[in-house]
């Protein structure tokens, strides 16, 4: 049976949904920082000590007091990275030391290789060197309980290096959000093997894309949440509603493709509406995706409703899928979507109040990016996407995109680019 309350799409701005978005707590789990990357900190890591915990060599050469350069030293080992000092430096010694090497105690300067002479098992400099010269000092890395990730920080590897570095081996991270992708449409089908796909493709079927583009996405992008299952089902009340039912029983995000229109065929506002979302929006100020829907129920269950069509679901990807759960989270520091600013070469449509998308090709030039909008509109146009290098993004205040315009581009491919002079 069908729910035809209201077939008509109420456009909201995008600020104000965003605003909407629940505060979740998925809980959290103390894991080794080697197994996080990807997770959100659940809580402040401060340096647990001084680092490095003894000077360290910043160059290979020779370990010595300072006050007795110049002059001659006996060379009486060798300290690599990685080892202990055996025992303290005496009077007229020294070691050779690689970079990184802690230094015994009793040396407070390093002389690089090449600036020493040795001959035999004697080291001689032949200039001065002050306290501390080449060498990192205790602490220098970072200072106990100094703040090295705030909470709400995405683990990426170059978080993991630094945090390994000051001796932070484990720390608490909310757990993964779940998700669950399912792509409506009784003209879509699964890929499997080429011949298949060509079959039904020659029979006028759509081989589904829209939901391994989102799956691709999120984890490149949102890694947070890791989807677990993507499904195809038909057009039909019944398989929508209880599509998103079971979503939302085993997973925290629910995108679902296809049917947020408002043909007769689109069920998913009539399930939606069935399941009494806490808060519901049908429609947001955005060109390609306006019928894109969220419907929250709790804090931590959300159903994004998109287009089938892959431009549009690119579009609330960014615009509005990718902040809104960095907002159920309380994430401060992510991974960062390919995003750069480059100067317009043509003028773009005029944008009616709408936050709004524009494929485009790229040059560069001695002063940066040259974006070149594309002369096709619909966002059905996929084929497009393999001619386009970035999307353009144009927020609802500019109505008049022109040339020279510096606007915000989301880079879809890294290409040879041959540079254009100015």
């Amino acid at each position: 049976m069908r729910l035809h309350e209201d077939k008509y799409i109420v456009l909201h701005d995008l600020n104000e949904v965003l605003s909407n978005a629940p505060k979740c707590n998925p809980g959290v789990s103390e894991l080794a920082l080697w197994d996080a990357v990807g997770f959100v900190l659940a809580e402040d890591v401060v340096a647990p000590f001084n680092t490095p915990i003894m000077p360290r060599a910043i160059y290979d050469g020779f370990a010595v007091k300072a006050s007795e350069a110049p002059g001659s030293f006996k060379l009486v080992g060798s300290i690599l990275i990685g080892q202990l000092p055996n025992r303290e430096l005496r009077s007229g010694e020294t070691y050779y030391v690689t970079t990184g090497a802690y230094l015994p105690k009793g040396a407070d300067a390093v002389i690089p290789e090449e600036e020493a002479i040795i001959n035999g098992d004697l080291v001689i400099i032949n200039k001065a060197y002050s306290p501390g010269e080449n060498i990192d000092e205790v602490g220098s890395y970072a200072k106990k309980g100094q703040l090295l990730a705030g909470k709400g920080t995405v683990l990426t590897p170059y978080i993991l290096s630094a945090l390994l570095e000051t001796g932070v081996f484990s720390a608490l991270f909310y757990n993964k959000l779940n998700a669950t992708i399912i792509s409506t449409g009784s003209e879509l089908v699964k890929p499997g093997t080429p011949e298949d796909a060509l079959r039904e493709f020659m029979r006028g079927k759509v081989i589904e894309s829209t939901g391994l583009l989102i799956k691709w996405f999120m984890n490149n992008y949102m890694p947070y949440a890791a989807v677990s299952r993507h499904i195809i089902i038909n057009d039909s009340y019944d398989e929508v509603f209880s599509a998103i039912t079971r979503g939302l029983s085993e997973s925290n995000i629910v995108i679902i493709t296809g049917g947020t229109g408002p043909s007769s065929i689109d069920y998913v506002h009539d399930a939606l509406m069935a399941l009494k979302p806490r808060y519901y929006v049908r429609g947001i100020k955005m060109r390609p995706g306006r019928p894109s829907t969220v419907a929250v129920f709790d804090d931590c269950h959300v159903v994004f409703g998109v287009s089938g069509h892959p431009i549009s679901a690119l579009n609330a990807l960014s615009l509005l899928i990718e902040p809104f759960v960095r907002l159920m989270l309380g994430i401060v520091s992510t991974v960062p979507l390919p995003k750069a600013y480059g100067k317009l070469t043509e003028p773009t449509e005029p944008g009616r109040g709408l936050w709004r998308q524009v494929r485009a090709r790229v040059e560069v030039s001695d002063y940066g990016y040259l974006v070149k909008p594309l002369k096709v509109t619909g966002s059905s146009f996929t084929s497009t996407l393999a001619d386009a290098d970035a999307l353009v993004t144009i927020p609802p205040w500019i109505n008049e995109a022109g040339s020279d315009l510096i606007v915000e581009i989301l880079m879809l491919r890294s290409r040879v680019f041959n540079k254009r002079r100015s």
